[in-house]
């Protein structure tokens, strides 16, 4: 039981029928804006299909560069877990070596072990010069002063191919004897 007064059902009335007046109205030109986007949305949207193939084919190199880009940036952000092992492990490495350093230290110092005298200074150039010309004077003098010969000559067969090679050369070791192969035959 609405008790309202005859003014205000009037003005109700009123005000509704207005309302589906403006309804009536204007539901034709929001139908037909709707559908006119809708139809601009279906072409624009047929046009990018189109274009879309060429489009992609001339952007390609640059897409697959930027992928790379992006995946070469994003690498180190997936290496993050080594990057942490890797860095404990420098850490304990450098602990372990100044120990290390410092117990060597410490016991050649406590053992007497490092070295107090110096080392008598090197030659110069000049004086290993003079050294080497020495020997070798000293090595060729005893040959000229040793056997006098007589002034008759010697035969070819006499001399050996290798006595000039003893006279040049000093014994080394292993490595100047002559390995002789035997001559036998399989046959």
């Amino acid at each position: 039981m609405d008790h309202k007064s005859p003014v205000a059902q009037q003005d109700l009335l009123t005000v509704q029928t207005v309302l589906a007046a403006v309804v009536y109205i204007l539901r034709p030109v929001v139908l037909l804006v709707y559908y006119i986007a809708l139809y601009l949305a279906i072409a624009v949207v047929s046009l990018a299909k189109l274009l879309y193939a060429p489009i992609g084919f001339l952007l390609q190199p640059v897409v697959y560069l930027l992928r790379f880009l992006l995946a070469c940036t994003l690498t180190p952000f997936r290496l993050l877990t080594l990057y942490i092992y890797l860095g404990i492990a420098a850490l304990i490495g450098l602990g372990i070596g100044l120990a290390m350093r410092y117990l060597y230290q410490s016991l050649t110092g406590a053992l007497h072990l490092d070295r107090t005298t110096q080392l008598p200074p090197a030659r110069s150039a000049k004086e290993y010069r003079e050294a080497k010309l020495w020997k070798k004077e000293q090595a060729f003098a005893p040959n000229l002063t040793s056997a006098t010969h007589s002034p008759g000559q010697l035969s070819s067969a006499y001399f050996s191919t290798s006595d000039g090679m003893s006279k040049t050369r000093r014994g080394k070791g292993l490595l100047d004897q002559t390995i002789t192969e035997e001559m036998e035959s399989d046959y």
